[in-house]
């Protein structure tokens, strides 16, 4: 039987259920901006549409004051975040995403943070990248988080899954026996429409 081990898990304290982070919006929003966002904007929405292909969401590129991904991709993305949370506040980030983001900067300083907020139904509500270098595996993984996908890469496996997980959410199937149970059906599902989504 399947584990759906790439799935990003959270058990539901009033029924003991494991629930799959997943959006619940049709559409979503996303900003990459920063002194070195031109290496990375072109892989971000292209990856980005793959996903959302994946999932059968839309990208609505309608200017939006909290977006559902926020890639800060700049040299001074941290030393900003320590001392010029105005900018932050300006790009719509809450008081909350900024103390959280913080506290996750230790004395070394990162290279690369992301988070990934979600409701009291693990349903996603933003995520929420920072890197400071050019290249860096996390900008990937954090991409994939915000679909509620735990993987360092996108592969056709990783493409299917996410199929799997919006398909078995707009069926209602959002925890974990439910998922493994009709995971098959599906697979079988999500395959045929992959030769479209890669």
């Amino acid at each position: 039987m399947p584990t759906l081990g790439s799935f990003n898990w959270k058990k539901d304290a009033s029924t003991g259920n494991e629930l799959a982070a997943s959006r619940s919006d049709s559409s979503f929003n996303y900003f990459d901006i920063g002194d070195l966002s031109y290496d990375s904007q072109s892989l971000v929405e292209q990856d980005l549409r793959r996903l959302s292909a994946a999932a059968g969401l839309t990208i609505d590129h309608t200017p939006a004051k909290n977006s559902s991904v926020s890639i800060v991709h700049d040299t001074k993305v941290f030393e900003r975040l320590k001392y010029d949370k105005p900018a932050f506040k300006s790009l719509g980030f809450s008081d909350y995403e900024i103390e959280t983001l913080e506290k996750q900067v230790t004395s070394e300083s990162p290279k690369c943070l992301t988070m990934t907020v979600t409701d009291g139904n693990n349903g996603i509500v933003t995520t929420v990248i920072l890197l400071s270098e050019r290249f860096n595996n996390c900008l990937v993984s954090g991409v994939l988080s915000s679909f509620g996908i735990a993987a360092s890469y996108i592969s056709v496996e990783t493409l299917i899954d996410v199929c799997i997980l919006y398909e078995g959410r707009r069926r209602g199937l959002r925890d974990r026996q439910s998922l493994t149970r009709e995971t098959p059906k599906l697979r079988d599902l999500c395959i045929t429409k992959a030769g479209d989504i890669r």
